[in-house]
């Protein structure tokens, strides 16, 4: 997720805390020192407690696809090569899901399934990245409300309502994470049962 610095009319830096909320990582603003969900965008402790920061349209995808899709791109170039990621064997295991223990959320899915949630309100759903392609549109229900779901050629899935044209923002996640947030999410397309 990716979202504005601003909160009324002060502009916040973040560094990572070191600390995690429901298994998720914890911002911290260097000006208050106040702690952010980067799940939701809410201040959870200190002078900016219940403020939010605004949610950023954004997509995460491989260079090759999105350099196809917009040949136009510029790069910035770090001044050392990197390699590899420090975050690989935490990304290589299924198992590494956090550092709390969660069990309950993998009655429905593993905990590192890779999902795009929506939310509108209170209702939540988490759509599969299996799911979505760049073929054709998925239409999702999210408590009444029609959602059209697709991949573009960039790699980046996005949201629409067909009625509105109202572009909705969609947020890439773990399942374990997400569904830590919104326990009550759907999912889409349902799993099948399983019996015990």
């Amino acid at each position: 997720m990716v979202h504005a610095r601003t909160v009324g009319d002060q502009t916040l830096s973040f560094i990572v805390s070191g600390k995690l909320w429901r298994n998720s990582l914890v911002m911290m603003d260097r000006e208050t020192s106040s702690l952010w969900s980067h799940i939701t965008g809410k201040c959870l402790d200190g002078e900016l407690a219940g403020s939010r920061l605004d949610q950023l349209p954004s997509v995460q995808t491989s260079w090759k696809l999105w350099q196809s899709a917009h040949p136009e791109t510029r790069v910035l170039k770090k001044s050392e090569e990197i390699t590899s990621s420090k975050y690989q064997k935490y990304f290589d295991n299924p198992e590494m899901i956090g550092i709390l223990p969660m069990t309950w959320q993998q009655d429905r899915l593993p905990g590192k399934t890779l999902i795009h949630g929506l939310l509108v309100n209170d209702s939540a759903l988490a759509i599969l990245d299996d799911s979505v392609n760049s073929d054709s549109p998925l239409e999702v229900d999210l408590n009444g409300l029609t959602v059209a779901v697709h991949r573009d050629k960039d790699g980046g899935v996005r949201a629409v309502r067909p009625d509105t044209g109202e572009k909705l923002l969609i947020r890439l996640a773990y399942w374990f994470a997400w569904s830590a947030y919104f326990p009550e999410t759907g999912i889409y397309p349902a799993p099948a049962f399983q019996e015990d």
